[in-house]
């Protein structure tokens, strides 16, 4: 029995045509996904972790190169060379100031002014503190120039010998007060303070000073120290209306008024309550025209009329 015939192909059943349009197809298509194996899986995670630690160690090392390399350019200053460095600067300042103090001729007394001196001769204290022109006013011992001036004048009670920058040296006196005058044996009167150390010889006795009239060769001892005693204790109304005080002894000293009768004060005890007294008599006519009034016991004053 003969053959059949073949077919009569189309185009579309060309031979190989099928297999072009899978390919194409298979082509165009995103490719599956493949999943590693397990172990794989775990050796990537093993190496991500390890890239980032090692990554951070390394960001940690360049970290402290560039700190190091900081530290090398700008190194601190230690303790003790801080230390050395400024006893170095105040040991040049120290130095220069002394230099400035003794060594400069700027500094070095050029004028000694005084003041104070009432009764004290000037020319006197500048002959005891002018040596020291030309000398440092740094250097001066000015305790030791006080003692001097106030050991070889009489007049003066305290002393006190300051700097004035930055050139002078200013003495400033402080003088004693004269209370009393006592009569001398040469002429004139001695001045006398509150404890009898005759301060200067006058011809006669200034202004607001009395005159003590106690003759110290018959008034029993001790008289002529109270008669300073009174005299210092005197209120100050009654002191400005004195014109001499005398003591026959201690307890018998008189005064005479300037204008007034003379007056027995007795001794130097309650001063206050004998002047109230007084002055309180002397406002009655008849007591500042009497001879004399007594008050050396004050709760009992007696006054004795002018003959």
């Amino acid at each position: 029995m003969p053959a059949p015939a073949p077919a009569a192909r189309t185009p579309q059943q060309r031979p190989g045509g099928s297999a072009q349009r899978r390919r194409a197809v298979r082509a165009a298509a995103p490719p599956p996904a493949v999943r590693p194996a397990r172990g794989a899986a775990r050796s990537d995670a093993r190496a991500r972790a390890g890239a980032r630690a090692g990554g951070s160690r390394s960001g940690g090392a360049r970290v402290a190169d560039l700190s190091a390399r900081l530290g090398r350019r700008r190194p601190l200053p230690r303790p003790g060379r801080r230390a050395a460095l400024v006893a170095a600067v105040l040991a040049v300042v120290l130095a220069a100031l002394a230099w400035l103090a003794l060594g400069s001729p700027w500094l070095r007394v050029q004028q000694v002014r005084v003041s104070g001196a009432e009764r004290t001769d000037p020319e006197r204290v500048l002959a005891l503190v002018g040596a020291q022109r030309g000398e440092p006013l740094a250097a001066v011992d000015t305790r030791e120039l006080s003692q001097r001036v106030g050991q070889a004048l009489p007049l003066v009670e305290s002393v006190d010998v300051l700097r004035s920058w930055p050139s002078t040296l200013v003495v400033r006196l402080d003088e004693r007060d004269a209370v009393a005058a006592v009569p001398s044996t040469s002429g004139g009167v001695d001045l006398v303070d509150a404890d009898a150390r005759v301060l200067q010889h006058a011809e006669s006795a200034p202004a607001g000073v009395p005159l003590l009239s106690v003759d110290v060769d018959s008034a029993r001892p001790g008289a002529l120290r109270a008669a300073l005693a009174v005299n210092g204790s005197l209120p100050a109304e009654v002191r400005s209306r004195v014109a001499s005080i005398t003591a026959e002894s201690p307890d018998s000293v008189r005064l005479q008024l300037l204008e007034g009768p003379e007056v027995v004060w007795g001794d130097a005890g309650r001063p206050e309550r004998k002047g109230q007294v007084l002055l309180r008599l002397l406002q009655e006519e008849e007591v500042a025209r009497a001879a004399l009034v007594d008050v050396s016991a004050p709760d009992a004053p007696a006054v004795r009329s002018a003959p």
